[in-house]
């Protein structure tokens, strides 16, 4: 046997490359945020401002348990999230591998997480996510105040709690706070199983998973923790539609699946099965709401027939996400400048997105259009004032940091004004 390190290095290990699917995916699922969060004036979650009278808009949600939660049954909030860490996961992978090879330390990179993730939440939540509160309350007539009036009050008890104001999750912006708690607890054990030592047991359990249908056991942990959470923490809501210790496990995913190049053969190789499997758990997921909707959703606990229900929510989960994975690495892994700049604005359009609806939502659902003329002029006025802002976002380097961007040297339309006052 060689002693040349070299020769123990696996040949499937994945090398630093560039993944536009990723950039794709980033721009494509928070469009679709964007759109599900349209909808979120018209269903039955007592949080954010409602229209009156309301009207649901199924199948965004339904009603459940003292109107105090909100049980998602759209297949957008069952992908929704886990697609965005399993993208979070594959995305570690290559910045680390960039890290890696230009020998930065990984002090940097949580620092830079913290920049990017942290500081526009906590901007936020003591600044903007104010407004969300004050509108929602005075749709919901809880209050007659001018903002300048409630702001101090804002301060005032937890949200959600007794009465409070203050939102600490920042609202939307909680996801930002867990994927920088995730990134966290798990930076340092991805850069040391990146270690030439791990690559070769890598490629064998890769491997294993090129087998047909072998790709579903990863479907296990994420089984099991929903069924935690339905035994133990019931009356904790679900973020997002998944128990919050769910997503870490996706995150992990996401690494795994971008560590080893055999993970494309097997993404590929269950591709059919997956389809086979999406369309079925689909169907099962409709007849089980239909005839069992009760004890899925109005009964807390765990119940007999939400044993089978997690189930098939979880394969119909991780079986679309398959499909979803192939036909990204098949189409859209292909260089384009397009993407590049829509993928740098993918974070503040995030952050500034809830806001933006908010406040347009606020003044639309006081007309008394039909639900559909409504949803649609939100849509339109919320992306078009959407698109205004990041343009003018873009180009201010306080504006990048404190929406979550890099700041830049190139020239922005300050700096052209400047240069040409001081040409004349």
């Amino acid at each position: 046997m060689s002693d040349n390190p070299t020769s123990k290095r696996s040949s499937t290990f994945t090398e630093l490359e560039r993944r536009y699917d990723l950039d794709w995916f980033r721009v494509i699922t928070i469009f679709l945020v964007f759109i599900y969060h349209c909808t979120k004036f018209f269903d039955a979650d007592p949080i954010n401002i409602k229209n009156d009278p309301l009207n649901f808009v199924e199948p965004f949600s339904i009603p459940i348990a003292n109107h105090k939660l909100s049980a998602n049954t759209s297949f957008l909030t069952a992908i929704g999230l886990p697609l965005f860490f399993i993208i979070a996961g594959m995305s570690m992978f290559y910045a680390l591998g960039y890290m890696e090879k230009r020998e930065i330390k990984l002090r940097k990179y949580v620092l830079l997480r913290f920049v990017r993730l942290i500081i526009p939440y906590l901007i936020g939540m003591f600044t903007y996510v104010s407004v969300l509160v004050y509108l929602e309350w005075t749709n919901k007539e809880l209050i007659s105040l001018s903002f300048a009036q409630f702001y101090p009050r804002y301060f005032d008890g937890i949200y959600g709690f007794d009465g409070g104001a203050f939102s600490v999750f920042g609202h939307h912006l909680w996801f930002l706070v867990i994927l920088f708690i995730f990134s966290l607890i798990t930076v340092n054990l991805f850069s040391h199983l990146r270690k030439d030592k791990y690559r070769t047991g890598f490629a064998k359990f890769a491997s294993f998973f090129t087998k047909p249908g072998t790709i579903y056991l990863f479907i296990i942990p994420v089984y099991l923790m929903e069924i935690v959470h339905s035994l133990f923490l019931y009356e904790i809501p679900r973020f997002g539609g998944w128990d919050f210790f769910t997503y870490i496990f996706y995150l992990f995913f996401g690494y795994i699946l971008a560590y080893d190049q055999q993970f494309r053969k097997a993404v590929k190789k269950n591709r059919i099965i997956a389809l086979s499997a999406g369309v079925l758990s689909t169907i099962a997921l409709i007849l089980m709401n239909h005839y069992y909707f009760d004890e899925i959703w109005l009964t807390l606990g765990l119940t007999t027939v939400k044993i089978p229900f997690l189930l098939a929510r979880v394969i119909f989960a991780w079986s679309w996400l398959i499909v979803i994975l192939y036909l990204g690495n098949k189409y859209l892994n292909k260089e384009s400048k397009a993407v590049k700049k829509l993928n740098e604005l993918v974070l503040p359009f995030y952050i500034i997105h809830f806001v933006v609806l908010g406040i347009v939502g606020f003044y639309v659902v006081q007309f008394e259009f039909l639900v559909i003329s409504e949803l649609l002029i939100i849509f339109i006025i919320s992306l078009a004032a959407i698109v205004i802002l990041l343009l003018i976002i873009r180009e201010f380097n306080l504006f990048r940091f404190i929406f979550g961007m890099s700041v830049t040297k190139k020239k922005s339309i300050s700096r052209f004004f400047k240069k040409n006052k001081g040409e004349n």
